[in-house]
């Protein structure tokens, strides 16, 4: 699983032999962020001024889906304008597009698609000084 790299003390406690791991995410922080990317992580950096470089954002991968799921649980509810369950189920299909932190997604669920994300939306990654990082093409 890429949670147990990416969300602990992993780096730390593998040393040297960190980088020597691959895995996967479906988002990284880097210098090179979208706005949104950007926005994000300057917000982070102010709730918790702990946050000192990128390597302090752990789970960077849980921060990104946590943050899109939760647009666009949002957005459902307001396309089915109810909480009522099936109604919020239907809003979901209703979703056209969002501009999220992992992509752009486009009409991301579907009657016979559950899953916004895609085998295109994973990156393989590694450690390297302690900040995950994705590995060169």
């Amino acid at each position: 699983s890429h949670w147990g790299p990416a969300g602990g003390r992993f780096s730390e406690l593998a040393g040297p032999n960190a980088s020597r791991v691959h895995f996967i995410q479906t988002y990284v922080f880097t210098e090179n962020n979208s706005a949104k990317g950007d926005s994000v992580l300057a917000a982070l950096k102010q709730r918790f001024p702990e946050i000192k470089s990128l390597a302090d954002v752990t789970p960077a991968v849980g921060i990104a889906n946590a943050y899109d799921a939760m647009y666009l649980a949002a957005a459902a509810i307001e396309k089915a304008g109810d909480t009522q369950g099936s109604k919020v189920r239907d809003g979901f299909y209703a979703i056209d597009s969002y501009q999220g932190l992992i992509k752009d997604y486009q009409q991301p669920f579907t009657p016979s698609k559950h899953d916004a994300l895609g085998p295109d939306d994973y990156v393989f990654t590694q450690f390297v000084d302690g900040r995950i990082v994705p590995l060169a093409p």
